[in-house]
């Protein structure tokens, strides 16, 4: 049989079918030859700073908030292909093409969470509302063409 690290994985499940990945980790650690260790970072120094990365990340979708709560920064897809960043949201919806890439990220997110969340039939206005509006993006860039 081919080890995949789905198999990994799935192998690693606890008594109540739940995956620790605290457990997985060290199990990785003890298991070198495995395919988790060899997706997994173990450089601390690398590891160490992208978890900063990461830490940094949450705090400004915690942190730069509107009276609401609302996040005032955006990170949109063009910018992740480099160095990353964040752009006020405000600045981004009042550019028609920074605008659309953010609805585009918007929808592809909504897939993600359709993909993981389907078979939840309560949800299934959701994902025709999304549907529609991609119907509409696809009849808009029809017309303009």
């Amino acid at each position: 049989m081919n080890v995949t690290i789905a198999n990994e994985l799935l192998e690693l499940r606890n008594d109540n079918g739940v995956i620790n990945p605290a457990h997985v980790v060290d199990w990785a650690r003890e298991n070198p030859a495995s395919r988790l260790h060899a997706s997994l970072e173990w450089d601390d120094s690398l590891a160490a700073e992208r978890w900063r990365r990461e830490q940094v990340r949450t705090l400004i979708a915690v942190h730069v908030v509107d009276a609401d709560g609302s996040r005032k920064l955006i990170s949109l897809s063009i910018d992740r292909t480099a160095s990353g960043g964040y752009r006020p949201l405000d600045e981004v919806l009042g550019q028609p093409t920074l605008r659309e890439v953010m609805l585009k990220d918007a929808l592809a997110d909504l897939d993600r969470v359709q993909k993981k969340y389907e078979r939840l039939q309560e949800l299934e206005r959701v994902w025709l509302a999304a549907s529609q509006v991609r119907e509409g993006r696809a009849s808009r860039r029809k017309a303009a063409a």
